[in-house]
């Protein structure tokens, strides 16, 4: 006798994934409700502490998969396999100025999420990453910036070219900023 096999819809993958959420949300909130102590702890730990959405996002992609369950969601992404070449690179306000080609493209060196673009005195047009790791590197004197806050890059995505010859690089943690040399 032949057995049969039941197809899953996209729509009830979609309906499972937002009813486990759904659930996991309303346990959360009686339990914060029921234990002040506990809400205390969990609110000083989200907001007064540093949060890291790169570790959640990466977290709920290994329990669910893709927070964008649809198809045809995915952006397309200019990818490089190379890491990031310079020609020189000397100590620059709280990081590194890199001499690099003109018009470099730059890829991201790890993986994480956007939490800021825009401009930023010193540095010019700046992207800033949040690595799943929980540093943040900003990468600064970008012409044309080619992606969006809070989008999800991956190592050797493109953010877009320098201007010029010269591009700056900052990483931090927890608003503390690092030694370049060990991440470059």
């Amino acid at each position: 006798m032949a057995k049969k096999i039941k197809k899953v819809s996209k729509i009830s993958k979609l309906f499972s994934k937002f009813l486990v959420c759904l659930i996991i949300l309303l346990l959360l909130l009686i339990t914060l409700k029921a234990s002040p102590s506990l809400r205390e702890k969990l609110y000083k730990h989200v907001f007064q502490n540093h949060f890291s959405f790169a570790e959640v996002n990466t977290f709920y992609e290994k329990l669910f998969g893709s927070s964008l369950p649809l198809t045809g969601t995915e952006k397309t992404a200019m990818v490089s396999t190379s890491k990031i070449e310079y020609e020189s690179i000397k100590d620059y306000k709280e990081g590194a100025e890199l001499t690099i080609s003109s018009n470099y493209a730059i890829p991201v060196i790890k993986s994480g999420i956007v939490i800021f673009t825009g401009e930023k005195e010193g540095y010019g047009n700046t992207v800033i990453i949040e690595q799943e790791d929980g540093i943040e590197v900003w990468y600064g004197n970008i012409k044309e910036i080619k992606v969006s806050m809070y989008d999800y890059l991956k190592t050797g995505n493109i953010l877009g070219e320098t201007n010029g010859d010269k591009m700056y690089m900052v990483f931090t943690k927890e608003g503390e900023a690092l030694d370049y040399k060990k991440y470059i």
